[in-house]
């Protein structure tokens, strides 16, 4: 697996996708992946459900950043690829997380 590292943009703490990780757990789906499809009914349904009990800041999202691929904090729209859900809530809403590919 290759990673592309990204720059540190103004106001985001950067991450390596290992201790992204260990420090935020993301939530596993029954078949071992951690990413929530953002076509899927089945899939927005469980992100919405978790996010009413939980937090906006368990919510993460794969984003295409032109020739990078990186986990952004929150729920975006634009260049979305998948969703991510972690067990432990961001304490800032400002992360970019260094993705593998």
């Amino acid at each position: 697996m290759k990673t592309k590292y990204i720059k540190k943009e103004k106001d985001y703490h950067l991450l390596s996708f290992e201790e992204w990780e260990k420090k935020y757990k993301p939530i596993h789906k029954s078949n071992g992946n951690i990413f929530f499809d953002t076509h899927s009914e089945k899939d927005l349904k469980f992100i919405k459900e978790f996010q009413n009990k939980n937090s906006i800041l368990n919510c993460w999202t794969l984003v295409d950043g032109d020739d990078e691929l990186y986990i952004d904090s929150g729920l975006r729209w634009i260049n979305r690829m998948e969703y991510v859900i972690t067990e432990i809530p961001r304490e800032s809403k400002d992360i970019l997380v260094q993705a593998e590919y």
